[in-house]
């Protein structure tokens, strides 16, 4: 009874870990996908909207799928500054939305320009970083749908292996 009780646990470890490298893709997929549709709310804000960034990002912190990055950034804007409660809500929603080094590189790059320079030089860096998380966002969707089931079989399997090796 331990043995098949201990053969039951690794297998399910397996399956789980094989889940869950499916599921960091997903994450990141969907993660990319509502940024770049954010960005162009926000460029809209910027450009139409005539209000602070502080408004702005709390109107914006809305949207489960973003982690809560508008809102972490919103509420230490006024003691923090911009590029730094940014780069802070960046890296607080990294492991959440599996986001590769170079996804959080550019999405940190933006912070340094809003709030730093005109309403046309805001809307380039944001254009700009849409653009490059467009490409991100493509290719995390075709990665997405590609590998999803080989984690999934993957895990599934290694699970089965692990256990007729044990038997």
């Amino acid at each position: 009874m331990l043995r098949m009780t201990g053969s039951l646990l690794i297998c399910l470890v397996c399956i789980w870990v094989g889940f869950s490298a499916a599921d960091r893709l997903r994450r990141r997929r969907d993660f990319l996908e509502c940024f770049v549709i954010s960005l162009s709310v926000l460029e809209t804000e910027i450009t139409f909207g005539m209000r602070g960034l502080g408004t702005i990002f709390r109107d914006m912190s809305s949207d489960d799928r973003l982690y809560g990055l508008y809102g972490s950034c919103a509420e230490t804007l006024a003691e923090r500054g911009i590029k730094t409660a940014w780069s802070d809500a960046v890296n607080g929603v990294c492991d959440n939305a599996a986001l590769t080094g170079a996804d959080a590189e550019t999405i940190r790059a933006l912070g340094s320009e809003l709030g730093m320079s005109d309403v046309g030089g805001q809307k380039r860096a944001i254009e700009r970083t849409a653009e490059l998380l467009s490409k991100s966002a493509d290719e995390a969707g075709e990665r997405c749908m590609r590998l999803t089931k080989v984690y999934r079989g993957c895990g599934v399997l290694s699970g089965i292996f692990a256990v007729l090796m044990l038997m």
